[in-house]
This record gives C-alpha cells, structure tokens and sequence, in this order.
C-alpha cells in the first residue's frame, strides 16, 4: 500500500510505503471493569487507574508474506520483537514512544485559536453537554437503558470532556497572546526585506480573510454537525440509506447492488435497536432540533426545516413526536418491512430521510460559500510555516501529526497542576482499592482482582509490595498514540500509552511541558492481569522477559529552549 502525505502545511510531500497485513486476530482483553476502569470520571485524568489494553496476534502466510484469513496462516515471525522489562523506572528515566499520532495544529495562528476559544470549542460542549444530560436522566431511571446508552455515552463525554480541558489551557496558557506574539515578530521580519514582502507578505492578511468568511459559518457546521448528523439516533439511522435511496432513484437500478446495500443495512439496523431507546431518542431529536433552529443563522437553515417548525407552531416536542410517529426508521418492524419491500416513494416521503437530506444539501451549499477562504487559508498556512522556517533557518522545525509515524522521547516524571497540588509519577492498586464503588459501574472492582489484591499475590510483577498499574511521562502524544508502546533506555518494552492529561488538552495547539504527560498503562500491570488474573500463562511463555539486572545508561534528557514561534523536536 502506498500513500502520500504532506509536512508543514503543504510545503513537503512524502511517500509512504506500507506492508499491510490483514490477517490480525485477538489474543485477549481484559474485562471493562479493568480494561475501562474510572470510565467518564477519570477520562483524561490523573491519577489512573486503568489497565487499557488489548493484545493481538499478526498471522502470515507460510512464507511471511501478508495474507487473508486463512487457518493455514502461521503467526508472524519478525526480524526483531520488544522485550518485556519488569524492572521497572524511576523518576527521571528516559521514556520513548513511536506511533501513528493522528493530528496536531501546532502552526495554527491567533485567528485559529480565538474561533476555537470563542465559538466552536463552547458550541461543541453546550450541544453534547445536552445530549449527555438527556441520556444520563435516563439511564440513571432505568437500568436497561443505562446498559444499551453506556458505550454510546461515554464516545460523547469523551470529547465533551476534551474540548472544555482544551478551552481552558489555551486560556490559561496564554495561547492566543503567543500566537499574536509570533505573528508580530513575522510581520516585522518580511517587513524589513523586500523580497520576504514579496513572498510572504499576504500569508497572515489571507489567513485573517479567511477566518472571517469561517467565523461566519462555524455555529452553523458545529450544529449540523453535533446535533444533526451526530444528534438523535434516527436520524443517524435514516441518514445512513442514502446510498440505498441514490440507487434506487437511479436510471438503471443495479438489483445486485441493492441486494447488497439492502444485505448490509439489515445488519446495521439489527445492531441500531438492539442498543436502542425510542423514548430517549424522542427527547434527543426534540433538544438537537430546536437548538439547531434557535441557534443557527436564519439564512443558512433549510427552508423547508423553518416550515416544519412554523407548522408545528415552535413545540418541537410535537414535532419530533409526529416523526416519530410517520417514519419507518422508529421502529424495527418499520424497517425491516421497508426493507422486504424498499420503495423510492416511502422513502422519500419518510421526514426523518427528507429532513436530513435537506440538511446535507443546505450545509454543502454553505460548504461552497466557504471555497475561496479555504484556499486562502491553505495559501496563507504554507506561506506562514515556510516563512516561520526561513526566519528561524538554524532551528529545527517538525511537522504537525497526519497519522504517518513519529518518535517522541521524553522521561518519567511527576507535574504539578496547580497551587498546593502535586502528581506522583506513577500510581498502584491501592488506589484501584481507594476508588472502588460497587454502586456505581465506571468503579467496580472485579472479586478476583480485589482477592489478588488482598493477599498482595503480585508475583514477579510487584514492587516493593505494590503493584504499578499507570505512570507519566514528558512524551508527545495525540489521539493515534493509544496503544503505543513505551520504550525504556534499552528499547524494552515499559507500557503502553492511551491518553494524555485534562491539564494539557491544548497540547494539540501549543505544546506545554511543564503539564503535558502521556498517561501509560505499566507493563507491569499488563503482565499480571494476563498472568494472575487471567491465569493466561501460555501468552507469557511466548514473550521475551528482559534481563533483570541492568547498568543503568549513562544519558539524560536536557530541556531545551526555542525563540518564541518555533517548536522543537522532541
């Protein structure tokens, strides 16, 4: 597989060759109850607590070359594998970590972050902050529903969660006054040259034209976004037969191509209703509606969304009640049946299925409307970054994360987060015991863990009569990272990254490293929940267990300093 990918903005290309090997099988997983451990309450947090991780196997064929499933396939054997280390680290450590980080905007300017700080960031939270009440009322009535909302809660809460952090870093930070900082150090740096003029001098002055014509239409992408497409369940669902809608209305309908979209739409509507609540989704499209009505500029809704409320008077509740009462994608039965028999017709006519094709038509005209500012601002960024490099030509520069892989190296340390308050480094199962609560589910402590526990049965994998179960390090991570492996000085395998701290969620725009710590499961605690816990001692077998007594490397991972506007590898 082959892919290109662009470096700073646009200013360089590379192409990335890849062995891809599709026959991956799991080996294991630890139950939610380790695996999810603090679930929404300790999302982001620190300290964890949390034994995140699962365990794969790559099959080949006999050969090692990439295959399909086949059970004539062979596990993969690789020139080199990871050892496992049990002996642990120490405060100052170095710490590494290679992966596929998905994206940052670290070049991104103060028009960029005051949108986010002002506008998208608030709208993001206030619709998913509804959402999540609506659901939460109804979980907590009633368990069932509780158990079928649980996963689909905890994907809002996530960046819910996410985007407030992050608006408050950058405020507290002072991100917006770094970037105008550096902005005006450009400026008067291509001002002072006649040639710099020549080249850069419309970057920023495109990239401020660009952010008006966005800062116009962001409340009505965030809410057609958040409320719409990612808003009451059947709308999701309805949204989700436009393919089977466009063949259909075709010229030439292809039978077998509608016997197959029809194939898997059966399955995707088993899936829907079995984690499904119509009486919470009534609540959700009546909240979603009515915010999209009462937020989104006039002119940029669809009319014939404006008709519908005027016709129902404003009662969203009404509305919302007469979709779900005339749609076929309220109820199982409905479907199935429009399935066994799909009509153009029905379809079309269905308000769940017009009133989200009429939503995607309208954000896509005002998609269109935004053409011109995103070449502006595309011109402007690979002008702004490559105009930041040329200023600073003895500095070394990287580039945002695009899902292609990168190194960040770093140490095992502790942080303080604010005044009178300081993070260890690493945390253990006394505090898993700490936080137990068997009424509430995100803190449920499994019999056999706790049993372990108790009789401090660590095996090989304790510490000083404890056992590790999550550390820190000053490593450079973003959503991409989970699941990273951490590496010590002798490239031995530590732990396994999966989140970031609630402190630094403006990491993605500024990188701050007296707060910024990737959050790493301890391999230590890997180890034993697949050995004790699970009594899983064939996989231990299989794995490489690092040598236990080592001479600790002479090396120490210095800080370093940059002019202001230019970031460092790390």
């Amino acid at each position: 597989d082959a892919r290109v990918a662009s470096f700073f903005n646009g200013n360089e290309f590379y192409l990335f060759v890849y062995e891809v090997f599709r026959d991956v099988r799991l080996v294991g997983a630890p139950p939610s109850s380790i695996g999810k451990f603090g679930a929404d309450t300790d999302n982001w947090m620190w300290p964890r607590h949390t034994g995140d991780f699962s365990m794969f196997r790559i099959y080949t064929d006999a050969n090692g070359n990439p295959a399909d499933y086949s059970k004539d396939n062979i596990p993969m054997k690789p020139k080199h594998h990871l050892p496992v280390s049990l002996n642990g680290y120490e405060k100052g450590d170095f710490a590494m970590i290679m992966g596929y980080p998905g994206s940052t905007d670290r070049y991104l300017t103060s028009w960029g972050v005051s949108l986010a700080i002002e506008t998208s960031n608030p709208t993001i939270v206030k619709i998913r902050e509804k959402k999540l009440a609506i659901m939460r009322q109804d979980m907590d009535a009633n368990r069932e529903v509780g158990i079928k909302y649980a996963s689909k809660y905890a994907g809002i809460s996530n960046y819910w969660k996410y985007f407030i952090g992050q608006t408050r870093g950058l405020k507290r930070l002072k991100v917006l006054e770094d970037k105008q900082k550096i902005e005006a150090d450009f400026t008067q740096w291509v001002n002072t040259d006649p040639g710099r003029k020549a080249k850069y001098g419309n970057a920023l002055s495109d990239i401020e034209s660009a952010y008006k014509v966005f800062g116009e239409y962001t409340l009505q992408r965030w809410y057609f976004i958040e409320s719409i497409v990612r808003g009451a369940e059947i709308m999701t669902l309805a949204q989700s037969f436009s393919s089977l809608g466009s063949e259909l209305k075709a010229d030439d309908p292809s039978d077998d191509k509608i016997a197959r979209l029809i194939e898997n739409l059966n399955k995707s509507v088993e899936k829907h209703f079995k984690n499904y609540n119509a009486p919470t989704d009534i609540k959700l499209l009546e909240a979603m509606l009515q915010m999209y009505y009462e937020n989104v500029p006039v002119n940029q809704q669809p009319e014939a969304f404006r008709s519908q409320v005027a016709k129902f008077k404003g009662d969203f509740h009404k509305l919302a009640s007469s979709f779900f009462a005339k749609s076929i994608f309220a109820e199982q039965a409905r479907v199935n049946a429009f399935l066994a028999k799909p009509s153009l017709k029905v379809l079309e006519k269905d308000p769940a299925y017009s009133l989200m094709k009429t939503m995607i038509e309208t954000y896509r005209e005002n998609q269109k409307k935004m053409e011109e500012a995103n070449d502006l601002v595309d011109r402007g960024n690979r002008l702004f970054v490559a105009g930041l490099r040329a200023m600073h030509p003895d500095q070394k520069f990287y580039p945002n994360a695009n899902s292609t892989m990168r190194l960040t190296y770093g140490k095992i340390l502790d942080y303080i987060p604010a005044d009178a308050v300081h993070y260890n480094y690493y945390t253990t199962m006394k505090g898993i015991m700490e936080k137990e609560d068997p009424s509430n589910w995100e803190f449920v402590v499994p019999a056999r863990l706790k049993e372990l526990y108790e009789k401090k049965d660590f095996g090989r994998y304790g510490m000083n009569g404890e056992m590790p179960v999550a550390f820190l390090s000053t490593t450079d991570i973003t959503g991409g990272n989970s699941g990273s492996p951490v590496l010590n000085g002798y490239g031995e395998l530590i732990g396994i990254a999966f989140d970031g701290n609630w402190e630094a969620m403006s990491g993605d725009i500024a990188f701050e490293p007296d707060l910024q710590r990737t959050i790493s499961v301890d391999i230590r605690y890997v180890m034993f929940i697949v050995d004790k816990y699970a009594g899983a001692t064939n996989i231990i077998k299989e794995l490489t267990i690092a040598p236990k007594i080592r001479v600790k490397p002479d090396a120490e991972v210095k800080a370093v300093s940059a002019p202001a506007g230019v970031e460092l590898t790390h």
